[in-house]
């Protein structure tokens, strides 16, 4: 990220990440995370296109003591796949809790919004510490949602853009976290794409592209309100432990 916004990123800068499905997005995730890690800070991951253990293998292949992480309360990563594999609600019982806690995180039991805006009233009302330690954390941490389009597959677009819109965006607003939140390019309206842009204050695209008869992997800060930043595509090339570089 440093190459590419030569100034830095203020805390509070929200970033929509527009993704190819078959794009290294989640290895540029997951290499961002441990270079914060690395560099003293703290970072809240959400898994939610891969089971939260790959997301802790990745991490680790990376350099990152992911126990001693957590021990230290400096990262969480929260499970937001495996209610993907039950219809978007893992089966609870009456009055049960909508998250529960697992090593180092969270696992959302339901995706869909309306039972999620009701746990975002509950933790409002109680603290947010009692649900997420990451909500207590000092503006500056890093905040990254793999992708939202896994619960866009449980919503409808608008119920989604509403409870993003009004939830989401200003809670990590008021926390001063750095956001990233991925997107999957070209399988939802052109309307949801403007609204979240409109929401957030840049936008990061991930893509595959052919050249020279070679599929290969670009990314590019395609807008930065109020900042500059290096507009120009990047190829990104994924070393054999799994870490994302720049190579032009």
């Amino acid at each position: 990220m440093a190459q590419l916004i030569p100034d830095g990123v203020k805390p509070g800068t929200i970033f929509t990440v527009e993704f190819d499905p078959d794009s290294q997005w989640l290895a540029v995730a997951t290499t961002i995370t441990a270079k914060y890690l690395q560099a003293g800070g703290r970072a809240a991951y959400v898994a939610a296109a891969r089971s939260p253990e790959a997301a802790r293998e990745a991490l680790t292949n990376l350099g990152i003591d992911v126990p001693a992480s957590f021990r230290k309360g400096v990262l969480t990563i929260d499970d937001g796949y495996t209610a993907t594999l039950t219809g978007g609600r893992i089966d609870t019982e009456p009055g049960k809790s909508m998250v529960e806690p697992i090593q180092g995180g969270l696992r959302f039991r339901t995706l869909k919004v309306a039972d999620l805006s009701v746990q975002w009233l509950k933790a409002s009302k109680q603290g947010w510490a009692a649900h997420d330690v990451a909500e207590s954390w000092p503006p500056g941490a890093l905040g990254i949602f793999e992708s939202n389009s896994e619960l866009l597959r449980f919503n409808d677009e608008n119920a989604f853009a509403e409870f993003y819109l009004s939830r989401v965006v200003p809670n990590e607003r008021r926390a001063k976290r750095v956001s990233l939140n991925g997107i999957v390019r070209g399988i939802h309206s052109e309307s949801l794409y403007r609204r979240v842009q409109n929401a957030t204050d840049g936008v990061i695209e991930v893509v595959v592209r052919e050249q020279n008869d070679e599929a290969q992997d670009f990314i590019r800060v395609k807008s930065l309100k109020g900042q500059p930043r290096d507009a120009r595509w990047h190829r990104v090339q994924v070393k054999t432990h799994g870490e994302a570089v720049l190579v032009a």
